[in-house]
């Protein structure tokens, strides 16, 4: 028996020991607070001598909350949470995983619990949460009771024999404009993912993988076929004509596979927009890219060159190796380039310009949201720039503060952060978190967005 028990507890000590190795959470926290404190940007704005002491209690309390972590996926969650604390969307750690095969999560399955909750008016519900279809599977999207803000997507029927009712076949977390998700898959790993709304009731993730709402919806709704929404790409530009004198440039993405296309398109129609009197850019949803995807749209935005506010760009040792590879370093006083710790700046005057200024359109409008985000932004903070461009919708989702992002290891993680800060004036032109507001609100119950801004036009 006393042989038993020894062999008991080595058997524990190596299974605990099997766990910790998945993930030093404490390690992986104490690296992110280096790291963060020597290469982002925007961390002597977000710390100063008003919060430098509650910043370090922060701290404290998630480290001493990290000793205990030793899973990769709770030390996520914990990394997540301590790096809200400085409110920017372009700023988080990875926690590496390793792909496993894992165990499919059962959860109890009852569509008829979950209809009596879609149709309780008094209850707040999410825009995700319903029964969703994609091709080979159908889901009920709906919280998850342990954590706000987490969602768990389950199976209702699948056109496979691994995905049963009931297994989760997503796992989301909201984040402003988008959802991170965890995506299992029929090989038994976890792929990491984001999706987003294209429309109230259609999803896209990073792997063009669409899904569309079954329920809740009205009579009323229009909802694409699979077949339909499996043509072209939800977020491909598209430029359509209401009339000889009205254009609406539909812009879903700032991806960089999308600038030929933005190019093409205004090649294309070269001749009837210069000649037009309106043009609507719908932005909303366009959750960034690269600025260069919009380029040859702002011809037809801009009316003259005009000095914009200086960047900073932070030097450390990890951000000069990316502002080499970029080409800003040739661009910086030598002199600054030996320092560390400083926003250095660039001897020219940044101007924003276009490659020619064309009279037409005369009037432009350019509608956005809450979802419209970093390259979506700048597009937006540009654009108003003219004296011809009228914003309509809401505020926009605010993640343009800091730039330039970049990625370092650190030991079981990778850190993602902004290098550059898109004015010396901050935090005083801050525009994170809060947004560009619109000219003229337009709320988002508002059915046809764009036939109000196609009547505000008219009027004027």
């Amino acid at each position: 028996m006393r042989l038993l028990k020894v062999f008991f507890l080595f058997t524990l000590f190596l299974s605990v020991n099997a766990v910790a190795k998945d993930c030093n959470c404490s390690q992986i926290l104490q690296h992110s607070i280096k790291g963060i404190e020597d290469n982002y940007a925007l961390f002597k704005i977000k710390v100063n001598a008003n919060n430098y002491e509650g910043y370090l209690a922060f701290n404290r309390l998630y480290l001493k909350k990290a000793q205990s972590v030793y899973q990769s996926d709770v030390c996520q969650k914990l990394l997540n949470d301590w790096v809200a604390y400085f409110k920017d969307k372009h700023l988080w750690v990875t926690v590496d995983t390793e792909a496993e095969k894992i165990n499919y999560i059962q959860h109890r399955l009852s569509i008829k619990s979950f209809r009596k909750r879609w149709s309780d008016t008094k209850i707040a519900k999410d825009p995700v949460e319903g029964l969703w279809e994609m091709d080979g599977y159908r889901v009920v999207i709906i919280p998850d009771p342990k954590a706000y803000g987490h969602f768990n997507a389950l199976i209702v029927s699948a056109d496979n024999d691994i995905f049963k009712p009931g297994m989760l076949k997503m796992h989301l977390i909201k984040r402003d404009g988008f959802y991170n998700m965890n995506f299992y898959r029929r090989d038994s790993t976890v792929v990491n993912s984001t999706i987003r709304f294209t429309s109230k009731h259609t999803l896209l993730d990073d792997d063009d993988l669409r899904w569309r709402r079954l329920e809740p919806t009205l009579p009323t709704d229009s909802i694409p076929t699979l077949a339909e929404m499996n043509r072209p790409s939800s977020y491909e530009p598209t430029l359509k004509w209401v009339d000889a004198n009205t254009a609406i440039f539909t812009l879903p993405s700032c991806a960089p596979r999308f600038g030929p296309v933005v190019d093409s398109l205004i090649s294309v129609h070269k001749n009837k927009l210069e000649q037009c009197r309106n043009l609507i850019v719908d932005i909303r949803g366009n959750g960034g890219g690269s600025d260069r995807t919009y380029r040859a749209l702002l011809p037809y935005l801009l009316t003259k060159a005009s000095v914009q506010p200086k960047v900073g760009y932070y030097l450390s040792d990890e951000n000069i190796k990316l502002f080499r590879e970029l080409g800003i370093l040739q661009k910086l006083s030598p002199s600054d380039t030996t320092k560390r710790g400083i926003w250095a700046i660039t001897s020219e005057t940044p101007y924003l310009s276009a490659a020619h200024y064309a009279k037409y359109p005369q009037r432009v409008a350019i509608l956005m949201d809450s979802k419209t985000a970093s390259s979506g932004e700048t597009f937006v903070l540009k654009s108003k720039t003219s004296e011809k461009v009228t914003t309509f919708g809401t505020a926009t989702a605010g993640c343009i503060d800091g730039y330039n992002g970049n990625i370092i290891r650190l030991n079981g993680a990778s850190l993602r952060y902004p290098t550059s800060i898109r004015t010396m004036n901050l935090p005083q032109e801050a525009i994170d978190p809060f947004g560009i507001l619109p000219d003229i609100p337009i709320p988002d119950t508002v059915s046809d967005p764009i036939r109000l801004v196609m009547d505000y036009l008219e009027q004027i």
